[in-house]
């Protein structure tokens, strides 16, 4: 599949900053980024549907019978559009849970009737939802706050979803602004790398 590369752009702040290898800073700078983008909903909202509509294009998604998603938090990126979509293409969807010890699991949902808030506030699967076992057949749409352009993605530091894709067997995205994405990150030992970055702009391929 064809890459493309990012404009210039805000996050080249971040990227020229003596502190920019520090990633507790690097979350600061795009956390920020974020809320500014929430106080213009109508350009946050022109962007998120870029992007979901960049995910819902590609051969991953097509060839997946099963996808992972997030419910998106006020200044996250949208997943309702995936989310209703994967619904109508009869594929298996499932959301995150996060359980004890940093661990994550994937429980599946037919319809928005199975969610509920869970302990961090996040609407989350109920107890009664089935647990995924994911195959080489399953999408991952994972959240960022930044990604570079080898494929690392930062996100909000808790780490659930590099654990929970150390040995993951299928195909792995990231949705990230065209903004925040950066030349590099620095990558530590455990963090996994996306196969795939859908971004308002551009799609990043990195196989």
């Amino acid at each position: 599949m064809p890459t493309a590369s990012p404009p210039r752009c805000s996050a080249d702040m971040a990227a020229n900053n003596p502190a920019s290898t520090d990633k507790p800073y690097l979350r600061d700078y795009f956390v920020e980024q974020r809320k500014r983008l929430c106080e213009d909903l109508e350009r946050k909202n022109a962007l998120d549907l870029e992007i979901q509509t960049r995910l819902l294009i590609t051969p991953e998604y097509r060839a997946a019978d099963t996808v992972l998603l997030y419910m998106a938090r006020p200044t996250e990126i949208a997943t309702s559009l995936i989310i209703h979509a994967a619904f109508a293409n009869h594929k298996r969807v499932a959301l995150p849970v996060c359980m004890e010890q940093g661990q994550m699991i994937f429980r599946r949902i037919d319809s928005l009737d199975d969610v509920a808030p869970g302990r961090f506030g996040i609407l989350e699967p109920k107890a009664a939802c089935d647990t995924v076992t994911p195959d080489e057949h399953t999408l991952c749409v994972c959240p960022a706050l930044s990604c570079d352009m080898r494929g690392y993605r930062l996100g909000f530091g808790g780490g659930y979803y590099d654990r929970y894709l150390a040995e993951f067997p299928g195909v792995k995205a990231a949705l990230c602004y065209a903004d925040s994405m950066l030349p590099r990150i620095r990558e530590d030992a455990f963090d996994i790398k996306m196969d795939v970055i859908l971004t308002d702009s551009f799609s990043r391929y990195m196989k």
